[in-house]
């Protein structure tokens, strides 16, 4: 029997690509951003994290990210932090 390897979140979100520009639950995206999905639905409330959309009226809408729209998002607003090149 094949024993199952440990995967980074980052490798399963990968795999996850079903078009160049997949949507991302809130757990996915924050864990492909490394936080908490705590964290990204603050950021969201107010209104400093990346773009989000609902899917449906309703109000309890289901949100869903752009992996794009993350990555565009984590691109816009790196600092560079103690001497680490931000031409990476």
């Amino acid at each position: 029997m094949a024993r199952k390897t440990a995967r980074t979140p980052s490798a399963a979100l990968a795999d996850l690509r079903l078009a160049d520009d997949c949507l991302l639950s809130t757990a996915d995206a924050a864990r492909l951003l490394g936080m908490s999905p705590k964290t990204l639905r603050c950021l969201r409330c107010d209104r400093a994290g990346p773009p989000a959309l609902k899917l449906g009226g309703a109000q309890q809408a289901r949100v869903v990210y752009r992996r794009s729209a993350l990555e565009r998002w984590v691109r816009e607003n790196a600092t560079p932090v103690g001497g680490i090149d931000s031409a990476d």
